[in-house]
């Protein structure tokens, strides 16, 4: 079976993904756009360059951001979509 058609873990996905730039959506409805530097297997980030963003304006610059993983609502890559 070819690389483009086997099925992708999702976190396989993301940790080959790391230093690209990703949206996170929190439960809450918070979202943050900035680049993934380390996910866990429980989906913890850190993420850098990190900004709050609410309906699509940046409201909140914070450098470093750790986000715990059970509040994730999803992650998006913005260079694969």
């Amino acid at each position: 079976m070819s690389q483009s058609t086997s099925a992708k873990r999702p976190l396989t996905v993301l940790q080959k993904s790391t230093k690209k730039k990703v949206t996170v959506r929190l439960k809450n409805e918070v979202e943050y756009r900035g680049k993934m530097d380390n996910v866990d297997s429980y989906m913890n980030l850190i993420m850098t360059d990190a900004e709050e963003v609410y309906d699509g304006k940046t409201i909140a610059n914070y450098g470093k951001v750790i986000v715990r993983g059970n509040n994730v609502l999803f992650i998006k890559l913005e260079n694969e979509l």
